[in-house]
């Protein structure tokens, strides 16, 4: 009696990676903002969820709670934004809070330099493998390229004001950034223009962390050479 030798082999298809992109906004307003039980970040939060663009959304009063949100909140929301093996899910931390341009100043009076906040952002690379992507709302905001130096870029793309800015331009601003960043296909470049244009504030701008991590090096380099070490000179 025949029997049947062949076997059909069965073949897995590759999984397609499926980006996932979100915002994880991060809100530390001031006692004055907050007199009203609103604030510019709530509603921003409020329009990007009417518009089905996903948000997490932090009300970090205290440097405790900003701490918080983003070593255990953010690797949290990645982990729910990425269910299975195929999807990578890709934060935008959004940073609304008030800024100067030696750091960021927090609801209790906290003030974290650049570099305070870039210790934080590490929890992104630990969890990512990657530097993060920064939208910083608040005054000074590109200023924050100051966490990237010679040897770090810090951070994948940093968008930020590069002065004083109305709370009303950065809110329709950067409503108008995610609508073409999420819904229109649109470059950094190009959702930074719609920043510009519909906010009618042109201090806008982006920049990315590697450009800038080689722009320090070379300006240690030229001040090595401009600078040499003196050479040793005998101690008789």
């Amino acid at each position: 009696m025949a029997t049947r030798k062949s076997l059909s082999k069965c073949h897995s298809p590759i999984s397609q990676i499926v980006n996932q992109p979100f915002v994880f906004l991060v809100d530390s307003p001031s006692h004055h903002d907050l007199y009203d039980g609103y604030s510019i970040g709530m509603a921003l939060r409020d329009a990007l969820r009417a518009i089905r663009i996903p948000c997490f959304y932090t009300l970090a009063t205290s440097n405790e709670n900003f701490r918080s949100a983003l070593t255990t909140r953010l690797p949290e929301s990645i982990r729910q934004m990425q269910p299975s093996t195929n999807i990578n899910a890709i934060p935008i931390i959004h940073l609304c809070m008030h800024g100067a341009p030696m750091g960021v100043g927090l609801t209790d009076g906290a003030f974290l330099s650049w570099q305070d906040l870039r210790s934080l952002l590490l929890t992104h690379n630990y969890v990512k493998g990657h530097d993060p992507y920064v939208c910083m709302a608040s005054c000074n905001g590109f200023n924050g390229t100051n966490m990237a130096n010679a040897f770090d870029s810090a951070f994948s793309v940093l968008i930020g004001n590069t002065g004083a800015v109305f709370q009303s331009d950065v809110t329709v601003a950067y409503m108008a950034f995610y609508n073409h960043l999420f819904y229109k296909n649109a470059s950094f470049d190009q959702a930074v223009k719609a920043m510009c244009e519909a906010s009618g504030d042109h201090n806008f701008y982006y920049t990315h962390g590697e450009q800038v991590k080689s722009q320090k090096f070379a300006e240690m380099q030229s001040h090595f050479v401009n600078n040499p070490w003196p050479n040793p000179q005998p101690s008789w």
